[in-house]
């Protein structure tokens, strides 16, 4: 049964949560919206559900509040047993709930700002004399009002929907999780990154948990980003060279946090290589030949250099990439000794159908 009630006749006996917390907040919501869950007393008067709304109505200076009167509370251990199942009988949001019920807030939240912003404006505007701080004097107009920070706005909306849900600033968590749900839910996705949103989408509903997932989503995104920068045929053939290469040289089996990084500075190495780089793709861009004697030069230069190395010093500070350069390295140069040999042999043969005798014709 709902009853309207005077605030001071409710009674408000032994409790178990003593400490009420901040009612900054919830002194808010009430103010605004009324008291959308109304308190629960029994029949005599007795609170049974509701002490900080209680206590809320109390500070906002209420004389009368709608109650729900129960009856099936009648002893020490329903009271108990009542207080208990309020607190902890109830379902939290998951994630993707909280995410998409903080979207909406957010919007919200910043369309109210901007109406007030601009109502705001317009009284400052039809009364220009009764702005604050306005120093006009003489002849000269009083300083105009600066534009309203658009970011700050949007800033400030993050954060009062994040409470709102949550109790604090979890903006960052839950731009997170709509992230993840975004790039779910988008088609343009490339497939691979979808399915891997969607499967740590569905993690993040069952453990609660949020940035594990996130980082697994973005490192699966930034991967796939080089790799379809090296096959863009759109891109000039530098950077798609450039982005191979890093794709080659970078390791899959690194944690999530330093694979995105590793994948986004690969990015930013192809697409805006500095002058110095000596990476193969720009090497490919500028190749130099030279003749014989330069070649025999680099010959002499490298007989032998292998015994001047330690072959367990060098494989244990190569890095994946150097070591990649030193095995195309190898190939390039067996390559083009081959290619020498398959020339030498060419020009041999040529040499001695040259040199023998035209035969002889016969009838």
């Amino acid at each position: 049964m709902e009853l309207d009630r005077t605030v001071e006749s409710i009674q408000v006996g032994y409790r178990v949560r003593r400490d009420l917390g901040d009612l900054t907040e919830l002194c808010a919501s009430i103010h605004q919206l009324g008291l959308l869950q109304p308190i629960t007393i029994t029949p005599d008067g007795t609170l049974v559900c509701g002490a900080r709304r209680l206590a809320a109505v109390r500070q906002l200076g209420w004389g009368r509040v709608k109650v729900w009167i129960t009856s099936t509370v009648s002893s020490r251990l329903a009271e108990v047993l009542a207080e208990q199942h309020e607190n902890t009988a109830r379902k939290p949001l998951t994630p993707t709930e909280a995410a998409a019920l903080y979207t909406e807030l957010k919007r919200l939240y910043a369309e109210d700002a901007a109406r007030r912003q601009q109502a705001t404006q317009f009284t400052a505007d039809r009364n220009p004399r009764h702005q604050p701080g306005s120093d006009g004097g003489g002849k000269l107009p009083p300083p105009s009002n600066p534009p309203p920070d658009s970011e700050a706005t949007v800033g400030k909306a993050r954060q009062q929907a994040a409470r709102a849900i949550t109790g604090r600033d979890s903006s960052r968590s839950l731009d997170h999780v709509s992230e993840v749900q975004r790039l779910a839910d988008d088609p343009a996705t490339p497939k691979q990154v979808r399915e891997i949103a969607r499967r740590e989408l569905a993690g993040m509903e069952a453990d609660g948990t949020v940035y594990g997932h996130y980082l697994t989503v973005r490192a699966a995104a930034s991967t796939v980003a080089l790799g379809r920068l090296a096959d863009d045929p759109a891109q000039p053939e530098m950077v798609r060279v450039l982005a191979a290469g890093e794709l080659d040289g970078l390791d899959l089996g690194q944690p999530p946090a330093e694979l995105v990084k590793a994948a986004q500075a690969a990015i930013a190495r192809a697409t805006n290589p500095s002058p110095d780089d000596d990476s193969e793709g720009l090497r490919l861009a500028a190749v130099k030949h030279y003749g014989l004697r330069a070649f025999l030069t680099t010959v002499d230069e490298m007989d032998g250099w292998w015994r001047h190395y330690d072959p367990a010093e060098i494989a244990a500070g190569l890095s994946e990439q150097q070591w990649q350069r030193l095995r195309d390295c190898l190939d390039g140069s067996v390559a083009f000794i081959e290619a020498i040999a398959t020339a030498r042999t060419a020009d041999r043969s040529d040499a001695g159908a040259e040199d023998r005798p035209p035969r002889a014709a016969t009838d």
